[in-house]
């Protein structure tokens, strides 16, 4: 009797050394569950954002599209979206804007003065952050490229952030590419990639690149650019979160800037109910990166041209050109010296000579001479090459 009447004591100590314990995976249920019900995707289907107007499609996206969502367009038309029907979300036109071009002086303190090469005035540039590139949805893949749309164990998303990564790199630029994929492929998989976040953000990364593809039919996510075909992207901007208008600010930044450099290359603007983790850090941005329609290798071109946009952001023009790697610019600068010396000898040879057919043979015997020289010097190396290999 005594043990019993104890009982209920004890069950009343557990109960509330456990309530924060509860409480907490509570709000962890909670908090994944208005994840998946803010950012998640359509499947087997996708959305069409229309011009309530005039009835032409605006874009599409496998994206779920909400009342009040916002667009802007490659031509930075901006629309909101007033009703759904279906699939179908009907937008009015609000206005043309004028993109926002914030400097990165804006985002951190350390700068330090250059100019412009094809400028007067004195410009800023920044101490390159260090850049953070991750994937939410990791299993995404190419199907043209991949055979699936989805890879489990890590799908064709990874190796366009891959090629994201190297050129950032090949720029002078630091980066931290995480490669975990966070499956399964829903959109609780932003939950998950939330602590990817954290551990990025332990590590110093200033500014985060979230990279997908979207799920819509091939021709939605391509260009055509002096007669080529080219994938393009989209960024996405959670409209759910307290750094809004830097997030705002910080892709319409980055769209003005490849607008400049390759045009058509950025199709538009996602404003969306959500927040896609961009309320951890001001400096966050999801790209899509295509469709699963569209090929890997096409995918990974694009995002080797928005890393040099992204390098001319942070680094400048002349940054950017002086990061392009040494053999370029040894090269250069070999042609440039053989350019120089032939001037020399052509001029030497044009004041030496009487006539146009004694020039002719002067250098027709100087070429001969030369290219024997280097045919017994490679033939030399080749026979060395070869007896060494004996040895």
């Amino acid at each position: 009797m005594k043990g019993l009447k104890k009982a209920p004591l004890t069950v009343l100590i557990i109960f509330f050394l456990a309530m924060p314990t509860i409480f907490n995976c509570g709000g962890n249920v909670l908090k994944a569950q208005n994840y998946r019900e803010e950012m998640g995707e359509l499947k087997g289907g996708f959305f069409t954002m229309k011009n309530m107007e005039n009835g032409e499609t605006i874009m599409r996206t496998a994206r779920i599209i909400n009342t009040g969502d916002e667009y802007i367009d490659s031509e930075n038309d901006l629309y909101r979206v007033i009703n759904i029907e279906g699939n179908i979300a009907w937008a009015r036109h609000v206005e043309k804007i004028k993109l926002n071009q914030v400097s990165p002086s804006q985002w951190f303190k350390d700068t330090f003065q250059w100019k412009g090469a094809a400028a007067e005035r004195q410009q800023e540039q920044v101490k390159p952050p260090l850049i953070g590139v991750y994937h939410s949805h990791g299993a995404e893949s190419y199907v043209p490229s991949d055979g699936a749309d989805s890879i489990p164990e890590g799908g064709g998303i990874l190796d366009v952030g891959a090629s994201f990564v190297k050129a950032l790199e090949e720029h002078g630029l630091k980066v931290v590419h995480n490669e975990e994929t966070h499956v399964p492929h829903d959109a609780g998989a932003y939950y998950r990639s939330r602590r990817t976040v954290e551990e990025l953000l332990a590590e110093g990364v200033d500014v985060f690149f979230d990279i997908h593809r979207d799920a819509v039919p091939a021709e939605e996510y391509l260009a055509k650019v002096d007669n080529e075909e080219m994938v393009q992207l989209q960024f996405v901007v959670g409209k759910q979160n307290q750094n809004l208008e830097i997030n705002r600010s910080y892709a319409e930044s980055l769209k003005s800037l490849t607008d400049d450099i390759y045009p058509k290359l950025v199709k538009g603007i996602f404003l969306a109910r959500g927040n896609y983790n961009q309320d951890m850090t001001p400096l966050s941005l999801l790209v899509e990166v295509g469709s699963h329609e569209n090929t890997k290798e096409g995918a990974a071109e694009s995002m080797t041209l928005f890393a040099d946009a992204v390098a001319t952001y942070y680094l400048g023009p002349q940054g950017r050109q002086a990061q392009e790697g040494a053999g370029g610019t040894a090269l250069r600068s070999v042609l440039w010296l053989v350019l120089i010396a032939g001037l020399v000898l052509g001029v030497y040879l044009l004041i030496s000579t009487e006539n146009t057919e004694e020039l002719r043979a002067r250098i027709s015997r100087f070429f001969q001479r030369e290219f024997a020289e280097l045919g017994r010097g490679i033939k030399q190396r080749d026979d060395h090459g070869k007896g060494g290999e004996n040895e």
